[in-house]
């Protein structure tokens, strides 16, 4: 086998130091980190220039990891990519717009991670023209596609199509156009470096991971906590461990209704969590909590949050309606309650108190730690990524006059648009 030079380009957040990170970035992080041995991995962090304002580039080794700290101008990532001499480039399809500059063809793996457009829509009520045509884009700069969830696959092939890619592909349509690469959780266990909870003795722990977004329900939880102390069930500690700072003003809402509860004393907020520190708290709690909105956008994605728990052989309290949720719950690994019900989320709660409880709690925890042992088996789920790393080729298609037509068509629907309201 070959030994090949990767470069990965992100704007996401890499766990080295006290980083933290996002769906993206644990994806490409815990993948590369399992073919790490049989290549050299570069990755080019846009992250820190991007979204932290950063203008000093630093150069960070961690694990078998080259990072570069670098700014996000397409200009200085087409010159870092030029020195770099990479055989093969990975990004996820969002860091489509970083790669402008970049002239010479080399072979190119995107990476399609979460329902992104319907994130935009259940986010903002529209998806924004320039996002759509990002994503479009990015087929047309890709020679091997790959995600991580068998329901987007498919998804992912009606985008495809309306981007006039398969035009020029003489394969047969199939779902091998866009490979399944599953998920992968991190492959040595936590560790509890320590302790980050006071913990009652009778006190059940309910963990709440992960950033603040726009697609859960925190009404739902609070409502349901609220019932519990209505029934006279005080004996639990809700933790919510994360934060959005891309998104202060819908954390501050989170924190609020918190605060405007009346059992605030039972809830703690711990704000950004290094990436390495997480198993602290997930070691330390009893039961964790999924509150999905009931959306497509949830019936689509990937919960990177869920591949955490999986890790920690933390059982799951969730509607099951995203297929790792629904795995967990195939598999026993949790408990099931009814989207957006705060009355079947808490007494599913309420079943998890008191002795009874623990033995529910124990036996899922173990079911978890199978679950754990098989998503960490994905030989045969690697072998397309594999076969591309080893024998990489630049598709001819990419060079085709087709890929314009998607960004003319949305053009000229905006241009409709600005000509209707008097802008034109």
């Amino acid at each position: 086998m070959p030994r090949r030079k990767l470069v990965l380009i992100s704007t996401s957040p890499f766990p080295h130091s006290n980083n933290i990170t996002d769906g993206p970035g644990y994806r490409a992080w815990n993948l590369f980190q399992r073919i790490s041995n049989k290549h050299e991995i570069v990755i080019l962090s846009l992250y820190e220039s991007y979204h932290k304002n950063i203008r000093k580039e630093f150069t960070i080794s961690e694990g078998n990891f080259l990072i570069k700290c670098m700014s996000h101008k397409p200009r200085k990532v087409a010159k870092a990519v030029h020195d770099e001499k990479p055989d093969i480039l990975y990004l996820p399809w969002s860091a489509t717009p970083f790669l402008a500059r970049l002239k010479q063809k080399i072979p190119t793996i995107v990476d399609y991670v979460g329902a992104t457009l319907l994130e935009q829509f259940i986010s903002f009520g529209t998806v924004p023209a320039d996002f759509l045509r990002l994503k479009m884009k990015s087929f047309w700069i890709g020679d091997f596609f790959m995600t991580a969830g068998s329901r987007e696959r498919y998804y992912l092939m009606g985008l495809l199509i309306g981007s006039k890619r398969l035009c020029t592909l003489k394969r047969k349509l199939s779902p091998s156009l866009i490979h399944l690469i599953p998920m992968i959780p991190p492959s040595i266990p936590p560790v509890l470096r320590k302790k980050v909870i006071e913990k009652k003795p009778c006190e059940l722990v309910i963990l709440v991971a992960g950033a603040f977004l726009p697609w859960y329900s925190y009404s739902t939880l609070f409502k349901a906590l609220d019932i519990l102390v209505n029934h006279g069930r005080k004996n639990f500690k809700c933790v919510f461990f994360g934060g959005n700072p891309r998104n202060p003003r819908f954390e501050k809402l989170i924190l609020r209704m918190g605060r405007d509860s009346h059992f605030t004393n039972s809830l703690i907020f711990t704000g950004l969590v290094p990436f390495k520190e997480r198993g602290n708290y997930y070691l330390q709690s009893d039961v964790a909590v999924n509150i999905p909105l009931s959306t497509v956008e949830d019936e689509l994605s990937v919960r990177t949050r869920i591949m955490d728990y999986i890790w920690a052989k933390l059982p799951v309290i969730t509607p099951a309606t995203d297929e790792h949720s629904k795995m967990v719950i195939d598999n026993q690994g949790g408990f099931k309650y009814l989207a957006n019900d705060p009355t079947s989320l808490s007494k599913v709660l309420e079943s998890l108190m008191g002795k009874h409880g623990v033995q529910e709690i124990t036996k899922a925890r173990r079911n978890m730690e199978g679950i754990y042992e098989k998503s960490l088996d994905i030989t045969n789920a690697l072998k397309p990524l594999e076969m591309f790393i080893n024998e990489p080729y630049v598709d001819p298609a990419r060079s085709s006059p087709r890929q314009f037509l998607p960004e003319l068509l949305l053009w000229g629907r905006d241009v409709l648009r600005w000509l209707k309201r008097g802008v034109v």
